[in-house]
This record gives C-alpha cells, structure tokens and sequence, in this order.
C-alpha cells in the first residue's frame, strides 16, 4: 500500500514534534483511519516504529491489534471507540511489540472528523515512540536510587564503627544492635544510624563522652518515633 506522507496534513499544526517531543527528537508517526470502511494509512514513520518496511504490509486493526502488548490490548481500543462516537481529541500511553519482538512504549493522539452531516467519519492522529525517553527516565531512577542506597551505606558503616567503638564489641554484633534498636523503634536502619551519626558530628566524637551519647540516642528512640510494623524485611540484615 503507498504511504503517500503528503495526502495527510498535520491535524495540530507544523510545530507538533516541537510541542511532544520536549527538547528530545522523538520518533513521531502519523496515522488515518476511514471509519467508513476501517480503512487505515500509516506514515513511514509508522512502519518503523513496528519494525517494519514502508508499505511492506496493508495497516488494518488486525494488525494493530496483533502489534499490542498483552497487558495494554484494552486501552487504546476504549479510546479509539469513544473518540469515533464523539469525535473529540484523545490521548494514550500503552506498549507495542514490535516484529523484531522489542517491546515500545508509545503515546497515540488523535481526534475525529466529521463529515457535512456531522457524522465522525474519520480519525487522525499521531503516534510518538517514548522508549528512548521512557529509557532515560528509568536510568535517572535506577542511578539517583543507587546513589541514595550508597549514601546509606555510608551512614550505615559509620554507625556500626561507633557501636564498635563505644561498646568494645566486634562488627557483627554492632550490626545486630543497629537493627534490633530500629525494630523496637519502628525505624530504618539507616535512620537510627543517622541520628548516631549526627549526635556525634554534632557534639563530643568519638571521646570519653560518647558513650553518654550513644546511649541518649538509644534510649531517646521514643515511642512518638513507632510506627506501625512493616514486615518481616524491616529486620533483614543489610550487609
């Protein structure tokens, strides 16, 4: 089937990409769809997006349908179907597999036109692959969480060294004490080592004062500090 890219002008204007792409070159396809007779046209654009070459199949519902991830194969089809009754503009982010297998995530804009009548008689829309940028966002996740998790760390080990030195014990048992005294508190454990870690930055270190310290933080873990228990991993070891 010819892709014939010029027979479909842009529903919302030459600035499109601009407006949905944010700053990143996004993957933007266009699509129309005869409700008349379900007759579908993609651009090439389309095509790519579900791996395949310009023009190599026919687009009908079938395979759209077929292209949909199995847990999304309801979402699109709810907005298609208001959008032809009443003719207003949609928008939907759901996942494609691709022929090559690779799953996308995409979002799908359209709108309905009507016909002399008033009938909606057609949709048009786009389709904006958000992989790559859907991609970028889980890695910021992942490196901001494993940042977070390695600043714990720290917290953590310099906690166990003070238990370590205040009480004379080795660093297994000052392990257990940091997560015993944040169950009975309700707490993380990173937060009971912080607040040791702060009372001490924050006043005599590590000298013959410490312990006094130590065990004002300790017993300090109020009852106003409990929460209701989460579950068994609030008391798994962390090292």
């Amino acid at each position: 089937m010819a892709t014939e890219s010029a027979r479909t002008p842009a529903p919302w204007g030459a600035t499109i990409e601009e407006a949905l792409g944010g700053g990143r070159a996004l993957p933007i396809g266009q699509y129309r769809v005869d409700l008349t007779s379900d007759t579908w046209w993609w651009s090439d654009e389309l095509y790519a997006m579900h791996g395949l070459a310009p023009g190599s199949v026919e687009p009908t519902s079938a395979v759209l349908a077929a292209a949909k991830h199995q847990d999304d194969r309801g979402t699109l089809a709810r907005e298609i179907s208001r959008s032809r009754r009443t003719g207003k503009p949609f928008s939907c982010l759901h996942r494609i597999v691709d022929a090559h297998g690779r799953t996308r995530t995409v979002t799908v804009t359209g709108q309905g036109r009507r016909d002399a009548k008033g009938v909606v008689v057609e949709l048009v829309g786009y389709v904006v692959d958000q992989t790559s940028a859907q991609r970028d966002l889980v890695d910021r996740d992942v490196e901001r969480a494993v940042a977070a998790l390695a600043e714990e760390r720290v917290t953590i080990e310099r906690a166990k060294g003070v238990l370590m030195a205040v009480y004379g014990i080795d660093e297994e048992a000052a392990a257990d004490k940091l997560v015993l005294q944040s169950s009975r508190a309700g707490l993380r454990v990173h937060d009971v080592a912080a607040r040791l870690v702060e009372a001490l930055d924050a006043g005599p270190g590590l000298g013959d004062a410490a312990s006094d310290v130590v065990d004002g933080v300790l017993t300090g873990l109020s009852a106003t500090d409990r929460r209701r228990p989460r579950n068994a991993q609030l008391v798994r070891r962390f090292d």
